[in-house]
């Protein structure tokens, strides 16, 4: 057999017909390509001839290896004699082979083509990779150009293709939060994203172009801030209530020790005028005048000058027990720290005035202990011993309140005689 006999009568037909089949198929996608891509009409024509060349290859080969594999064709079907068939079938292999440096030249083109060259491919796919939502739809809905992200939106939000823009943008209407012209809508993976949509006009062709930007922290951020801005507003209300309601408390504290100190004084008033009364011999007069002059001036709104008690109030806390019957002796001590002073000399006057009432005694004892561990103030008197518990209230209340707000501790005995303590612990 001749090394160049024709395709009819060569065995290697078969694999002839295989890379005319494949190649065929490289150069179906080369002018494909060059339509796509909208090459120069010369680069098209050349594609197209090149398709057809190796469409009218492979159907020789075709009918060769049929009329030479299948015996039932007739071989009168097939013009053997026809030029095509009676080429040596080296000159198929040197036009595949052509052929394919064709098309890998064609494709390195088109790679230098796309590396140089922004296509509609790369534009289409720069425009699904991006991570916001792209939808151009015409003025009935129709969408034009739909990402991948703008389609998940929409399977994600409504369980279906985006095939209506229209009727996506009324369902972000109706379910989407308003953010002035646009919607806000979360998805259920807690994702939050803006909607916006606008005319875009091309060519004097009106489009409607719908966009979606992923502000999921911007949304928890402004979020946190509204809580916090309602926190603030509750706690600013809060402390306007405190505040007014402390001015009140302050005030009627003001008016409750007024009237605390009032009763005090009018009592040691009273008191020292029915001492008077009862001693004349034993009382000093002037003392009771300007006394009871005082307290009608304050009684009746008048001004008075300011009453000066001395350089020793414990002195004039006992001259004025004195006065009203009432001898205090006075252990221990002395007493430097001012609060403390202040604190007993008003404990001095409340249990003189005490005894005078309630238990018609005429002596008071006040005992001064001062140790390391604090200071403590004992207060006895003679007379009858309490009845009973002693329902504080008036004088006793205020001390207690006075006390108490010096950071001491007071406490009342009234059994077996009634004793007045208050303790001061050193920090």
């Amino acid at each position: 057999m001749s090394f160049f006999c024709s395709i009819l009568e060569t065995p290697v037909t078969f694999p002839l017909l295989m890379g005319a089949l494949f190649l065929m198929i490289g150069q179906t996608v080369i002018f494909q390509l060059s339509l796509v891509e909208n090459n120069s009409r010369r680069q098209t024509l050349i594609a197209a001839l090149h398709l057809s060349v190796g469409f009218l290859v492979f159907v020789f080969l075709l009918d060769g290896y049929d009329t030479t594999h299948y015996e039932q064709i007739p071989r009168d079907y097939v013009q053997t004699g026809w030029f095509p068939y009676a080429l040596p079938w080296p000159v198929y292999a040197v036009w595949e082979i052509l052929s394919a440096v064709i098309i890998l030249h064609h494709l390195r083109t088109y790679k230098r083509y796309r590396a140089s060259t922004v296509t509609t491919a790369a534009i289409r796919q720069a425009v699904d990779l991006l991570p916001e939502g792209i939808c151009v739809s015409a003025s009935d809905g129709t969408p034009l150009l739909v990402n991948l992200k703008m389609d998940a939106l929409c399977r994600a939000l409504t369980d279906e293709r985006l095939s209506d823009a229209k009727r996506l943008w009324e369902f972000l209407e109706e379910n989407g939060e308003s953010q002035e012209d646009k919607r806000l809508m979360q998805t259920p993976r807690g994702e939050a994203w803006l909607f916006a949509e606008d005319d875009l006009v091309i060519d004097g062709v009106v489009y409607r172009r719908m966009s979606a930007v992923n502000v999921t922290e911007r949304y928890r951020i402004t979020e946190e801030l509204r809580k916090k801005n309602a926190h603030l507003q509750e706690v600013r209300r809060r402390m306007k209530e405190a505040s007014e309601l402390s001015a009140e408390m302050f005030i009627k504290q003001e008016e409750a020790a007024a009237r605390t100190a009032l009763h005090n004084e009018l009592g040691q008033v009273l008191l020292m005028g029915r001492h008077y009364l009862e001693h004349p011999d034993t009382t000093d007069k002037e003392t009771v005048a300007r006394m009871t002059r005082q307290m009608s001036c304050f009684l009746l709104g008048k001004s008075l000058a300011p009453q000066t008690r001395g350089e020793d109030e414990v002195r004039e806390a006992i001259r004025m027990a004195k006065d009203i019957g009432v001898t205090v002796d006075v252990k221990g001590g002395p007493v430097e720290e001012k609060r403390l002073r202040a604190l007993l000399c008003e404990a001095i006057r409340e249990c003189a005035a005490n005894t005078v009432k309630h238990a018609e005694g005429d002596r008071l004892s006040a005992e001064i202990d001062q140790s390391a561990a604090g200071t403590r103030i004992t207060l006895t008197n003679n007379g009858m011993p309490p009845k009973g518990p002693i329902a504080e209230s008036g004088g006793l209340l205020s001390l207690r309140r006075m006390v108490g707000e010096a950071g001491g501790k007071m406490t009342v005995q009234c059994r077996p005689v009634f004793a007045l303590t208050i303790s001061f612990l050193r920090s």
